[in-house]
């Protein structure tokens, strides 16, 4: 039997590769290597290995799954948001770690994060994992991001990224629709295919009428693509 910790399987399953999962957040490659494998670098004393920053649920090489996606993104967020340092999140991980935590917590609807600290819902009560288990206040915290909506498993199973720095309710990222990539929201429609369609000669009004769509949602859709190929 599932316990409340543990995502739907489908959230689980790789679905983006590196290059595809960069783009679709807007850093590179080598930082989601980085933060969810390791890395090796250079020192006067010679190599040294890094440890990751957060766990994987793919081994290395293997796409990133839907939850190391929303998880990739939270993190984004908070550095470039607030600036909180990686050895904070990197203190909450080790926390959770030696008390046995499985909770992939930056993708679960119990996560939450202030200016300087990260925190989890426990029972009636917040813990601040930074703080390695001190105990805080609810009313000190802040709610997690607005571009994700959370399921019944209490992880994100809806994702709906930036465009060009702004939200947006337009293209959304789920599990259960077109394997995970981008679609219009209210349609299902992949964002792909209709960008496609507009680059191939077809006109606006023209595409907004055969999907049912606003030629709004279709600029968002072409916008999205252009975007991502940039």
């Amino acid at each position: 039997m599932r316990t409340a910790l543990e995502p739907l399987p489908l959230k689980l399953q790789p679905a983006y590769p590196l290059a595809v999962a960069a783009r679709i957040l807007g850093t590179n490659p080598s930082t989601l290597r980085a933060w969810f494998h390791g890395r090796t670098y250079a020192t006067k004393a010679g190599k040294r290995r890094a440890a990751p920053v957060m766990a994987a649920t793919q081994k290395a090489g293997a796409p990133l799954s839907f939850i190391d996606l929303v998880e990739a993104h939270m993190l984004l967020a908070i550095r470039r948001g607030y600036g909180i340092p990686l050895n904070r999140l990197r203190d909450a991980m080790e926390y959770l770690r030696k008390e046995g935590g499985d909770l992939l917590f930056l993708a679960h609807r119990d996560f939450r994060h202030d200016r300087q600290h990260l925190y989890v819902n426990r029972d009636k009560y917040l813990v601040s994992l930074s703080e390695r288990g001190q105990h805080v206040e609810p009313q000190i915290i802040r709610d997690g991001l607005r571009q994700l909506m959370y399921g019944e498993d209490g992880y994100a199973d809806r994702f709906f990224p930036l465009v060009n720095g702004q939200e947006q309710k337009t293209i959304m990222l789920a599990p259960s629709i077109g394997f995970g990539r981008p679609v219009l929201a209210k349609l299902g429609v992949s964002a792909e295919a209709v960008a496609a369609r507009f680059h191939a000669g077809e006109h606006l009004r023209d595409l907004a009428a055969d999907y049912g769509a606003t030629p709004e949602e279709i600029e968002d859709a072409i916008r999205w693509t252009d975007r991502r190929a940039a």
